[in-house]
């Protein structure tokens, strides 16, 4: 693959993933087959994960996103992120490095705070964990919708 091809196809696909190659390549100027086998490697490679609609989570019943910081459990780490992968309220987990120790961020949405509060208290639980702070955002207050179609090359 011609490493100047991925950039400029990659970020067109992010834009707007539902273009036809006939109409990409007319905008990048190459031949609809170059961009047919230049897209299938992005999937094939990995570079493009899944094709997905981002809808307006609040008219399809969800009041807030929460973002949720914790600590990995001493021991049982691969249940914990099984558990967390399984449930369908979690959106994104990943770990990293905060305050106070907290090493992982768990995103959910929920459908009320009932819902995020029983969400705290199973993993809690279940994983034995005692410390998590979280940052709850109403769904009915966003100012930019998450999107990725402003990404820009750096």
């Amino acid at each position: 693959m011609h490493p100047e091809k991925i950039p400029k196809l990659l970020y067109e696909l992010i834009k707007n993933s539902r273009r036809s190659d006939r109409d990409l390549a007319k905008v990048l100027g190459f031949s609809q087959p170059t961009i047919t086998r230049t897209r299938r490697k992005l999937e094939d490679e990995k570079y493009v994960l899944q094709y997905t609609t981002i809808p307006d989570l609040t008219k399809i019943g969800f009041e807030i996103a929460a973002f949720t910081f914790t600590q990995r459990p001493p021991q049982g780490t691969d249940a914990f992120y099984k558990q967390l992968n399984n449930n369908p309220r979690v959106v994104f987990i990943s770990d990293g490095n905060g305050l106070g120790g907290k090493n992982v961020v768990i995103v959910t949405l929920h459908k009320n705070y009932s819902d995020y509060a029983n969400f705290i208290s199973d993993i809690r639980k279940t994983n034995s964990i005692q410390s998590t702070s979280s940052f709850i955002a109403p769904l009915g207050v966003i100012v930019k919708h998450f999107s990725l179609s402003s990404l820009e090359k750096v």
